[in-house]
């Protein structure tokens, strides 16, 4: 039986939760720990084995925590942006658009230069998160009002996410969102969003994502790697919360577009950014000129990495159904039930 528990009291699909934190896999917590216990060889070969054994949930996080290492080790060298590299264009909803932020030559220039948030970034990567917060806790004290102290202060946010404190977490991210702008101003933005999102206040995360999405754009930011990862977050927050968005009836009533154009928007514009290419956007893009094929490829892609994953893929297949379904072409509706019926969907009301 279709379970019905992802509609609401109306038959409408339930808005997409905020991304769940990403827990890192006992196999690689095994590598990690023989690198705390400084057995950096042995740590190496767990991790660059787990690394290279498709593309999974368990390969994404094992080659973050090589780049952890070789961040530890080395410094961010050539070895440790290939394993970033990796990472970005995976389907981590966490790791990869701080891989992206990473690779940006807007990260390097905003370091400081004794060092204090690279070691800090290494010691969260290997499983250190009390070393790591100190690290960030000091940077952000010392360089106040410069790039660094902003970029402390956004690494300190998202190690606070992913420590399950994001009500503690929203302040750094916000300080830092209103004081940079570019790249920084962006992945601030794209944490605050989620934790807005989190808090229940849809409208204000949209207006956060939205500016996010702006200042990360390549074109501003010199990056391509960082702008999907917030396109995907403000097309479901749009998709799934289109009644609690101003934003949407804004457009809709300035610009006489339809509200699915609004929604579809994001998803199209963080097409082609060969440096991060999430499943997700083939999937919030491809459904509204009905290409299911590119839409079973990308949940396919999404079921490979991880179960959660490809559960993110059917809620948001359901929340773009009503802004999709057109009784006017037989073929697009005969498609979509058959793609709703493929995933087990309910049929919003």
């Amino acid at each position: 039986m279709t379970d019905r528990s992802l509609l609401d009291s109306n038959g409408r699909a339930l808005p997409l939760p905020p991304d769940p934190l990403s827990p890192v896999p006992d196999e690689v917590e095994r590598g990690l720990a023989a690198y705390r216990a400084g057995d950096v060889a042995e740590a190496r070969i767990l991790l660059t084995t787990l690394a290279g054994a498709g593309r999974t949930a368990v390969s994404g996080h094992a080659a973050m925590a090589l780049a952890g290492v070789e961040l530890g080790e080395n410094g961010l060298g050539d070895s440790c942006r290939a394993w970033l590299e990796q990472v970005a264009a995976g389907e981590d909803p966490w790791l990869g658009p701080l891989a992206a932020v990473m690779l940006a030559p807007g990260f390097r220039t905003s370091l400081d230069e004794d060092g204090t948030l690279l070691r800090s970034l290494a010691a969260q990567l290997t499983g250190d998160p009390d070393k790591a917060r100190n690290g960030f806790e000091q940077a952000a004290s010392a360089h106040d009002g410069t790039d660094a102290g902003d970029l402390a202060n956004i690494l300190l946010g998202n190690l606070l996410i992913q420590s399950g404190d994001r009500d503690a977490a929203l302040r750094p991210l916000n300080d830092a969102r209103e004081m940079c702008d570019g790249l920084l101003a962006g992945y601030a933005g794209h944490l605050e969003g989620h934790v807005l999102i989190g808090q229940g206040e849809a409208d204000r995360a949209s207006r956060v994502l939205e500016y996010a999405r702006g200042e990360a754009h390549p074109r501003r930011c010199g990056s391509k790697g960082l702008y999907p990862w917030i396109a995907v977050r403000f097309g479901e927050l749009l998709a799934g919360d289109t009644f609690s968005v101003d934003l949407v009836y804004e457009q809709v009533e300035n610009s006489g577009v339809s509200e699915g154009t609004v929604v579809r928007e994001p998803f199209e514009a963080a097409l082609d950014h060969e440096i991060s290419c999430p499943a997700l956007v083939d999937i919030g893009f491809h459904l509204f000129p009905a290409k299911f094929e590119p839409v079973h490829a990308g949940l396919e892609r999404l079921k490979t990495w991880s179960d959660e994953r490809y559960e993110r893929g059917r809620r948001l297949v359901l929340a773009l159904h009503d802004f999709v379904e057109d009784w006017r072409g037989e073929e697009r509706t005969r498609g979509l039930a058959e793609l709703r019926e493929k995933l087990d969907l309910p049929e919003p009301r």
